[in-house]
């Protein structure tokens, strides 16, 4: 019983690709020589290439192919936020400063309420009130 489905394309599927001829070429050559169809020394006289040559393209091949193929973290690459410029940081820092000062001069405040409360007015710290008119009809 043979194989169902449609016949594997083998070295060609290089044609496909998107490539020099030259590398597509090259290519071609190692998948064939992987596979046994031909020799490293034919395919060395197709390419007009020394066997050294061949052997370093298709070990920085398989190199490059097997770096590809290792895990990766799923999802997108963390972004590292970017860096504020001095001037940024200058207004910042000067801000909190002034946070400071208000923050400073609020529990003065406070410590003068508890300690003297009858010089704090309570009508100062309170929201006053419109008011209330009738309306005539």
């Amino acid at each position: 019983m043979g194989r169902k489905g449609r016949k594997p394309l083998g070295a060609a599927h290089v044609e496909h690709l998107n490539g020099t001829r030259l590398a597509k070429r090259r290519l071609e050559m190692i998948l064939k020589t992987i596979r046994g169809e031909i020799t490293v020394g034919e395919a060395c006289h197709a390419l007009s290439i020394c066997e050294s040559r061949f052997h370093a393209l298709r070990n920085q091949w398989l190199q490059d192919s097997l770096e590809l193929l290792e895990p990766r973290p799923t999802g997108r690459p963390r972004q590292l936020p970017e860096a504020p410029s001095t001037e940024e940081v200058a207004a910042l820092e000067s801000e909190i400063e002034r946070l400071r000062q208000e923050l400073m001069v609020a529990e003065v405040r406070q410590e003068v309420a508890r300690v003297m409360p009858h010089v704090v007015h309570d009508t100062a710290w309170k929201k006053k009130r419109p008011a209330y008119r009738r309306r005539a009809h």
